[in-house]
């Protein structure tokens, strides 16, 4: 086994650490107990002494029978009752004990060279003195004791000492148990660690064995094998050389025929690509009007797969009749291309338009011209399409309505015959009008433009400034209130000023808009509730009306440019750009916007704004 450096040199390193351990608790752990016994015992003693020096009144003197009470036996019997304060003795300064609790020893004087040497020079001497041995004074002891010297110093001056002899019997018998028991689990650990080891070294031992063997019986068993191997090839090679003559003709003839089957499957593949490539729908059929071919996108749309139509009508290509009916149409006119507008339900709540192409080919001079289906998903182009025309309806009602009263009001106040007729206070209210309707006016083109610039990737003008938001949402309530009585505008804002730094204007253009939809969108009056609440660094301003309301679908699209959950004739007027540039103007701050709404049960709107523009952030255009 101790052939192997490996095994051999964990064994010496188990060894090494079952020997060091027992000997590390030998040597620093057990004499760290004693001495942890006589720190402690004599801290005690010190302690003991100054009591004394203060219960006696001792300070500032030097020890001598005449400096110590009359009833000095009596102050210390609360000492006494310490069971492990054996002896007390005082030592005046030449050594001579004045006071002890063996009254038998008062008189004696102390020559030893340690009291003169150590403890006059105002050091502590200790010493722990095991049982049946001799105690500093020459005096052998029944009991483990420390015996410890407490210099008393009087400016500087050596003027006596105190001896406290303390029984530590039970703590030196405690370390000694603890040792044992140290020393026992350090040993039986460190056997039990060894016996592992050994166990582990020799099953290594043994697999390494196993393994040698197996390492040679392997050996032995390839060489068969190759020697094998070398006759079988022998063998197969003579058979393969006959083999090789007989199909030399058959081969030559399958790579002629593979290869064309490869460019044949090629060119299918190519075309296969080109078709799945197209986004649009493709679905190609001949002179019958059979389905040959249909792209992924075509069945998608259709709702059917290649496999259950191939070789069809078209006919069979969707239950959609509208579709059917108008391929019908188109195939039985003369001139082709023709193309139809098709609609299909792509999920419970939206509805697609489709537009197909029918294109012919020819496939062979012999045969009927086949054709080809295009079907391409317009509805987002029809859709821009609608919301177009709608704003174009809008926003030519929305421009016509100011300007056709700016109109009117100017041509009664610039007639000769008819501004005589208006005092100075209707001419006053008649351009108040005029400047009303002009500010609408000019705040659309401002949405107008605003919009525009967010489309061409430009950002928004900020001009950042501090100001009170809690001042410029009274200002903003303000007119709605008076042009409104019947809506009751509910304010809760924050006490003192709200300073933030923001752009003013864009900030009272958020405010206003969400305000003005508050009112519109409440036909019957009724509370409008805004709330500025402020936690950490930023503002949250709440506008919540008991209006309407909207559904999932218009909540989905609120943020849409020129979209307007009703567009009825009958609906609120506007143009649909108010909230868009509600959010543009909240994400040009760094802040959020979110909308909360179920029909009939109005709307939440909850605006957040940073105190101030994170760092780094200047003003833009």
């Amino acid at each position: 086994m101790f052939r192997y450096k490996l095994i051999r040199n964990l064994l010496v390193i188990s060894l090494t650490i079952a020997v060091l351990l027992p000997c590390y608790d030998f040597i620093f752990v057990h004499p760290a107990y004693q001495e942890l016994i006589t720190e402690k015992t004599v801290n005690e003693a010190v302690r003991y002494a100054s009591y004394m020096v203060r219960t006696l009144g001792l300070e500032n003197q030097f020890l001598s029978k005449d400096t110590l009470p009359a009833d000095l036996a009596d102050r210390l019997k609360p000492v006494g009752r310490d069971r492990q304060l054996i002896k007390l003795r005082i030592f005046a300064v030449n050594g001579e004990i004045i006071f002890s609790s063996q009254a038998d020893e008062i008189g004696t004087v102390n020559e030893r060279d340690y009291f003169h040497n150590i403890v006059a020079k105002g050091e502590v001497y200790s010493k722990i003195v095991k049982k049946d041995r001799q105690t500093a004074e020459g005096v052998v002891t029944l009991r483990d004791i420390v015996e410890t010297y407490v210099p008393f110093m009087v400016e500087g001056r050596f003027g006596g000492a105190f001896e406290v002899y303390y029984d530590v019997t039970e703590s030196v018998g405690e370390v000694r148990s603890i040792s044992w028991h140290s020393h026992t689990a350090i040993v039986l650990l460190t056997l039990g660690f060894l016996l592992a080891i050994f166990i582990a070294l020799y099953r290594a031992y043994v697999s390494l064995q196993e393994r040698a063997a197996a390492e040679e019986a392997l050996k032995r068993a390839n060489e068969d094998l190759e020697r094998r191997v070398a006759e079988r090839t022998r063998e197969l090679v003579d058979a393969n050389e006959l083999l090789t003559e007989q199909i030399a003709e058959r081969i030559r003839a399958q790579d002629a025929l593979a290869k064309i089957m490869e460019e044949i499957q090629v060119d299918r593949e190519k075309l296969d690509q080109i078709l799945q490539s197209v986004p649009d729908g493709v679905v190609v059929a001949n002179g019958a009007l059979q389905v040959l071919h249909m792209n992924s996108a075509a069945e998608s749309i259709l709702g059917t797969t290649l496999d259950d139509v191939l070789g069809e009508s078209i006919s069979k290509l969707s239950r959609n009749v509208d579709f059917i009916k108008k391929v019908g149409q188109r195939l039985n006119l003369s001139h082709i291309p023709q193309s139809f507008d098709f609609e299909l339900a792509c999920d419970e709540h939206k509805t697609c338009v489709y537009q197909v192409r029918i294109s012919q080919f020819l496939s062979d001079e012999t045969e009927s011209p086949g054709v080809v289906l295009l079907i391409r998903d317009v509805t987002r182009e029809r859709e821009i399409e609608r919301m177009k025309s709608a704003f174009l309806g809008m926003a030519a009602h929305e421009l016509n309505t100011p300007l056709t009263t700016i109109i009117g009001y100017t041509e009664l106040l610039t007639d000769k015959e008819t501004a005589g007729n208006f005092d100075s206070k209707q001419q006053k209210d008649c351009l108040r009008l005029i400047h009303d309707k002009a500010l609408a006016l000019g705040g659309l083109i401002d949405d107008l433009l605003d919009i525009s610039r967010v489309e061409s990737g430009r950002p928004l003008f900020l001009n950042i400034q501090e100001f009170d938001l809690n001042e410029l949402i009274r200002n903003v309530c303000a007119p709605h209130q008076a042009k409104n009585p019947a809506d009751r505008f509910e304010l809760t804002l924050l006490e003192g000023d709200a300073p933030i730094c923001a752009d003013r204007v864009r900030v009272e253009q958020v405010v206003s808009h969400l305000v003005s939809n508050a009112v519109k969108y409440s036909p019957g009056g009724g509370p409008i509730q805004l709330c500025l609440d402020v936690s950490d660094d930023q503002y949250a301003l709440s506008v919540v009306d008991q209006g309407i309301g909207m559904n999932a679908e218009q909540l989905a699209h609120i943020f849409d440019r020129f979209y307007r959950a009703d567009a009825t004739d009958t609906a609120v007027q506007g143009v649909g750009l108010g909230m868009s540039i509600v959010r543009h103007i909240v994400l040009a701050h760094h802040g959020e916007v979110k909308v909360e709404s179920q029909p009939g049960q109005g709307t939440r709107v909850l605006v957040t704004l940073p105190k101030s523009p994170p760092q780094g952030t200047t003003d833009s255009r």
